[in-house]
């Protein structure tokens, strides 16, 4: 029968449990950042196809899309998924967005008068209270 050095032994009964124990760290660590990477990828590829749909809504011809395409643009601006790099491309697509009503304002010269409209009542065309008092001939 052949006899093992006892420090041999002891490296065999605690080396062994030693190295199973990091080897499944490394492991854990190696899955933990691919998992992560993915999950960036996922969520900048998602970042994008919003992009792509707001942007494309943002220069519709019909005023309400539009309006819905830069709104989505500007939320998207302010929402905590984006990195700086994809900052900018939202921060250009907006700004191409809003080129076309831009040269429009600057085309008609000094006597603009720009008119912001907000909220449900504005798309459906409700009147103000001004305006529906003197409907009913108030005073």
């Amino acid at each position: 029968m052949t006899s093992m050095p006892t420090w041999a032994v002891w490296a065999l009964a605690f080396g062994t449990p030693v190295l199973a124990f990091a080897g499944g760290a490394i492991g854990q660590v190696i899955t933990w950042q691919g998992t992560r990477d993915l999950e960036h990828r996922s969520k900048r590829e998602e970042v994008m196809r919003v992009l792509r749909w707001a942007a494309e809504l943002g220069i519709a011809a019909e005023e309400p899309r539009a309006r819905l395409g830069r709104s989505e643009l500007e939320a998207l601006l302010d929402s905590e998924l984006l990195d700086e790099e994809e900052r900018d491309f939202v921060q250009a697509a907006l700004e191409a967005t809003l080129a076309g009503p831009v040269q429009q304002i600057e085309r008609a010269g000094e006597n603009v008068r720009a008119v912001v409209s907000t909220g449900p009542a504005a798309e459906q065309g409700i009147p103000s209270k001004a305006a529906a008092h003197a409907e009913e001939g108030g005073s």
